[in-house]
């Protein structure tokens, strides 16, 4: 007599460790989303051209989409989402902040990036944890923040790139970063000493500047102060003084920005080595007071805004647009101009990163 024999199919169990695994990479994952969030925020304020300003903000909306589906998601599988994410990704994103201050522009990007890198591979291993426990909603949702997180990599490192090519890059350093990165980047030359006192020139020129202004506006102010106080009376007169003391407020800035273009000039002829004149030239270039024979497009100050639009096109290195792009601020200032020479820097960074 034949015995029938009746095979059981093993059922797949998910453990209480497995569970509490699964929840608490969800959580970490909705803490961190929400200081991407944040720090996405801050950036907006740092970027320089409107499509950044856009991506950025975008950005932010969809972190907080991204959140909003990994609560969902611990809700479902019965945790409870932490009550205090927004507020800790808020803190963290201003300590983080405010932490760049006393740190290279680089440094904070860099630090961006890590954020991301840590996003993604969290995504990667929770998708692991939920194919594991045969959960394919979330699965779903983590290959969604993979893909996310990895454009948004993607794009860091692009920002990256712009700092490494002598910018400027779609997103400014604060004025306290960019101090830093100055005197990191003078730290590093070989002629640091002659460069640091050539830089210390420059300095006392800012601030003798600096004090003249605030002596006029000063002035200004009590002209103003003693116009009022007497307007029925001598009106015309406080007038024609408020008009002379904008003269001078203009006459001083002019003879400033004369005399720091002269010395200038005339440190890069007596520079005592290659690597001072090469220092004393840059800084000429960033400050667009190079002469227009020494820019990288022949005649560039006599082309229109289209000409000049395609001109900037054809450049291929980073430093030649960043020449070109301060010469124009500091002449015509063109927006469009400036904006094109902003965009080629991006595109010759993307080439980089992409090489």
């Amino acid at each position: 007599m034949a015995t029938s024999i009746e095979m059981k199919t093993p059922t797949k169990t998910t453990t209480f460790s497995d569970s509490t695994t699964l929840l608490a990479e969800l959580a970490a994952l909705l803490r961190l989303t929400r200081t991407e969030a944040q720090i996405a925020r801050v950036r907006v304020s740092q970027a320089r051209r409107d499509e950044i300003r856009r991506e950025l903000s975008d950005n932010a909306r969809a972190a907080d989409a991204r959140a909003t589906q990994i609560q969902a998601t611990i809700r479902r599988l019965g945790g409870a989402p932490e009550v205090f994410a927004d507020a800790v990704g808020r803190v963290a994103a201003m300590t983080k902040a405010t932490l760049e201050q006393g740190q290279p522009f680089s440094e904070g990007l860099l630090g961006d990036l890590a954020l991301e890198h840590q996003l993604r591979d969290r995504a990667v291993f929770t998708r692991v944890l939920a194919e594991a426990q045969d959960e394919p909603s979330v699965v779903t949702l983590m290959r969604t923040l993979e893909q996310a997180h990895t454009d948004t990599i993607e794009w860091i490192v692009v920002r990256l790139a712009e700092v490494a090519q002598g910018g400027p890059a779609a997103l400014a350093p604060t004025p306290a970063q960019a101090a830093v990165s100055t005197l990191t980047r003078i730290a590093l030359l070989p002629s640091r000493q002659s460069v640091a006192l050539f830089n210390q020139a420059v300095n006392l020129l800012q601030r003798g500047r600096h004090t003249a202004e605030q002596a006029v506006e000063t002035t200004r102010e009590t002209v103003q102060a003693t116009a009022k106080a007497t307007r029925d009376k001598a009106t015309e007169t406080a007038q024609v003084t408020r008009d002379k003391v904008q003269d001078t407020t203009t006459a001083t800035g002019e003879v400033f920005i004369a005399g720091r273009d002269a010395a200038l000039a005339r440190a890069e002829e007596v520079a005592p080595s290659a690597d001072v004149r090469q220092a004393v030239h840059k800084t000429r270039a960033d400050l667009g007071t190079i002469e227009a024979d020494d820019l990288p497009i022949k005649a560039y100050q006599d082309l229109n805004a289209d000409a000049a639009v395609d001109a900037i096109g054809a450049l291929d290195t980073a430093e030649d647009v960043r020449v070109v792009l301060q010469f124009e601020q500091a002449h015509k200032a063109r927006k469009g101009v400036s904006t094109a020479a902003q965009k080629q820097i991006t595109e010759l960074a993307e080439q980089s990163v992409d090489a």
